[in-house]
């Protein structure tokens, strides 16, 4: 069975998502953590720890992105699975998380869809 174009669309938006998570961290590991040295006591404490939350989250979002896109690329059942998770997590990145991610869960839901990542 030949792969379906939206696959490879999918596939795109999950390796964009994960590079720019990708940022998301360098980003907060550059500027924002050396940045909460200057708070004092209790601030810099619930600084801490709200951008240590943040970047596990956001790793956790790049992983999830990455295994997705591999796994839709190689036409797997794991991808499939993989990119659900990612398409339901961008429904709160508003607004064009949450557009991309009703697209992807749509489009991952088709039987034409779930028939091909099956048979890999």
């Amino acid at each position: 069975m030949k792969r379906p174009e939206g696959i490879l669309v999918l596939a795109i938006w999950q390796f964009c998502a994960a590079f720019f998570s990708l940022a998301d961290v360098v980003i907060i590991t550059l500027f924002f953590m050396p940045a909460i040295a200057g708070l004092y006591d209790y601030a810099r404490e619930g600084a801490a720890w709200g951008l240590s939350i943040l970047s596990f989250f956001t790793v956790t979002y790049l992983l999830i992105s990455l295994i997705g896109g591999i796994g839709l690329l190689k036409g797997r059942k794991y991808g499939r699975v993989f990119s659900l998770y990612q398409a339901a997590f961008s429904l709160l990145i508003f607004p064009l998380g949450t557009a991309a991610g009703i697209v992807g869960l749509i489009y991952l839901n088709q039987p034409n869809i779930k028939q091909y990542l099956n048979t890999r």
